[in-house]
């Protein structure tokens, strides 16, 4: 929601602009609010402020306001004239315009209910949309993959979801895929977009003279362009949903590209569809999947096991020598800590973790810093751990492994390089292959325990959480609606707390709780 789309509302027919005409596109996460001094100090970024100000509000104190809420970053300010704030002057307009900050004089008889309620409910709806368009898109793309779709098909779901005309380039194999027939003018527009990205270090601006408006989404592995994702007639892809898909995509692109190298080896091909058999239920008991382990030279036993994933990325002047260096790699690690490795259909490592032995997933990735150092192998990597399960289970420990990985691999530069599974949270939902599924997993291991609790304490913590989301995080709000004091409300929110290790005031924690609510009100069914 913008500004503009704010004055569009009925209850603000008759607002006037103060300042900031010209930030009418300023985006709007929220409304609160606020006729205290210490209100504003707790006000967040993004929030469309409503006051009449307080006592003694001077000239110099509204300034000193409008600093610091431009600090925070708020939207605008909404204000009804009155005893606190009888007019404002020129010389406060001047003041907000320098500190772009929108000023809007709001209708003075209007009650204060009727102008916050209309905004948030537009904020609502539109993240309600956002999300559901998100939720659409990654079903789209998990149809796609289960599917086993050619990439080729690639640009027609593109421009499906984005409804822009889509085109693909690899530069391994420098070929392009289109989800349409291209023509003469386009063509030539691609072909300059092929050599800028074969010549010259890209920019914001390396494609912005080009004679068709076009959003171009480079592809990188580990700094090395491997190709781009061209989105015609578009400069800008600014909704976070045009984001999920433009990065889904280039997933499927990097893993397809990653298909063309093939470094299995007869051995590890055999342990490969061994344990593939198991992930998939092959196999009628544990005495069978010990007895088939020993074919393979693994020797498993009945006991819990984990899986830690490893994606090894190579030097542009050493990928030719993929193969040797893996090799020498999973020689080196099988020799120094006895682990079970095979690799994926991503071509990624996977690592078997016997839990009853002293080889954790922090020492495997230890030793391999360490032999790639010793070694002097050119080999960076990424990694991700999923939890303990009994070896039939294993599947689960692969899968939160796979989440891992993906989350991993998007921390780039940044010290944590391998994941654990049990350190993720909405992260689990962005980086799974099944989001509802993972989602639902979500639901079960947060808002459960409260409901068991409320159960067992006849207390009212998940309907609590409920209204306090549902009232934008609003403590006055939420204890007016549950008729209690606001102290009742935080100390509801702290055994909240306690019980989900989540915080019911952080943002993040905040949208796992309201998709779990969501998923609840549209009644999907538990998966095990």
């Amino acid at each position: 929601m913008r500004i503009k789309d704010i004055l569009l509302l009925q209850e603000f027919q008759y607002a006037k602009i103060i300042s900031g005409k010209n930030l009418l596109d300023t985006e709007v996460n929220g409304a609160t609010i606020v006729n205290t001094l210490e209100g504003f100090a707790s006000v967040e970024r993004g929030n469309f402020i409503l006051t009449t100000g307080f006592p003694s509000f001077t000239d110099e104190a509204f300034k000193q306001l409008i600093r610091s809420l431009a600090e925070k970053g708020v939207s605008g300010l909404g204000i009804k004239i009155g005893s606190n704030i009888p007019s404002i002057s020129s010389d406060i307009q001047s003041f907000a315009g320098h500190y772009k900050l929108v000023i809007i004089e709001l209708d003075s008889n209007i009650p204060w209910a009727d102008l916050m309620i209309p905004i948030v409910n537009y904020v609502n709806y539109e993240q309600k949309l956002e999300l559901e368009k998100i939720k659409n898109i990654y079903e789209a793309f998990q149809t796609f993959l289960l599917a086993k779709s050619d990439i080729q098909q690639l640009p027609s779901l593109m421009e499906k979801l984005l409804a822009k005309k889509t085109t693909i380039y690899l530069h391994a194999i420098d070929k392009s895929y289109s989800s349409f027939v291209v023509p003469p003018v386009f063509e030539n527009v691609l072909s300059n977009i092929v050599q800028t990205m074969k010549t010259q270090n890209l920019t914001k601006e390396s494609f912005q003279e080009l004679p068709i408006p076009v959003y171009v989404k480079p592809i990188y592995e580990n700094r090395h362009l491997e190709g781009c994702i061209i989105i015609w007639e578009c400069q800008m892809l600014g909704a976070s949903w045009h984001n999920v898909a433009i990065s889904q995509a280039t997933a499927i692109l990097l893993t397809e590209l990653q298909k063309i190298k093939s470094i299995l080896s007869l051995s590890q091909q055999n342990r490969s569809s061994f344990l593939l058999d198991v992930f998939r239920g092959k196999f009628n008991s544990i005495e069978e999947i010990v007895r088939v382990s020993k074919e393979v030279n693994w020797n498993l036993a009945d006991h819990p096991y984990q899986l830690l994933l490893i994606q090894l990325t190579f030097p542009d002047n050493q990928k030719q020598d993929a193969f040797i260096v893996t090799s020498q790699l999973i020689f080196l690690l099988e020799k120094y800590t006895l682990t079970k490795i095979c690799f994926d259909s991503n071509d990624y490592l996977v690592l078997l973790l016997d839990t009853t032995s002293e080889i954790t997933a922090d020492f495997i990735c230890k030793k391999i810093d360490f032999l790639l150092a010793k070694y002097q192998l050119q080999a960076a990597y990424f990694g991700g751990v999923g939890r303990v399960y009994a070896l039939p289970s294993i599947v689960k420990s692969y899968n939160e492994a796979l989440i891992s990985l993906h989350f991993a691999k998007t921390k780039k530069n940044l010290l944590a390089k391998v994941i654990h599974f049990e350190h993720l949270n909405f992260e689990r939902i962005l980086f799974s292959n099944h989001p509802i599924k993972e989602a639902s997993f979500l639901q079960q291991e947060y808002l459960l325990p409260l409901k068991e609790f409320d159960q067992k304490k006849a207390a009212e913590l998940y309907h609590t959480l409920k209204v306090f989301l549902f009232n934008n995080a609003d403590f006055n709000k939420t204890a007016e609606q549950l008729f209690v004091h606001k102290n009742t409300v935080r100390y509801r929110l702290s055994l909240i707390k306690e019980i989900s290790k989540l915080n019911p005031e952080k943002l993040q924690d905040q949208i796992l709780f309201y998709i779990g609510f969501l998923l609840e009100e549209i009644q999907l069914p538990a998966y095990q």
